[in-house]
């Protein structure tokens, strides 16, 4: 049970998002939802108009709306340890975190991290296991944005971006 948790986006361009989650708890978070990539913002739907709610999304957004880049965590000692996984019919643990802080720095050349979860919904859960009471964590992670799903201003101005139709091909 959460004492308190918190998501905050610290930037949200067409091109990248960081989101930072702070959560001190007295047992297991579950598989809590931290990041939606429907709600990040410039998400496009299936007709590459700006996402509202209820719209459909584009064929593969689930599995490839973004890419994780950097996760900088810290994580007490009364916690077992911390996961950070994509959610889907079978989901995909992305990192499974320790006690102690970890800076996954691109310095360190680790390759983006894409969804492979089986039958993915894009999102990114949380969840702790081995907590006690008042525990606490803190995640800061970095997404890298897919502009096939993210408006960069290639419909607003298509010719601009060698986009189609205006697209030049040798």
């Amino acid at each position: 049970m959460a004492i308190s948790n918190s998501s905050q986006i610290l930037v949200d361009t067409n091109k990248r998002t960081v989101i930072k989650r702070i959560g001190i708890i007295d047992s297991d978070e579950l598989e809590t939802v931290i990041i939606d990539p429907k709600t990040l913002a410039y998400a496009l739907n299936a007709n590459n108009l700006p996402y509202q709610s209820g719209n459909t999304v584009a064929t593969g957004f689930a599995n490839s709306a973004f890419t994780i880049s950097r996760v900088v965590a810290s994580v007490d000692a009364e916690v077992g340890h911390l996961q950070l996984k994509w959610q889907g019919a079978t989901g995909a643990t992305i990192y499974a975190l320790g006690v102690g802080a970890i800076d996954t720095n691109p310095q360190y050349q680790l390759p983006a991290i894409t969804n492979n979860s089986i039958g993915p919904t894009g999102n990114v859960t949380i969840k702790t296991v081995g907590t006690t009471t008042n525990a606490a964590y803190t995640v800061i992670i970095e997404l890298h944005k897919n502009g096939q799903f993210y408006s960069g201003g290639q419909f607003q101005d298509p010719a601009a971006f060698n986009y189609p139709p205006y697209g030049v091909t040798p």
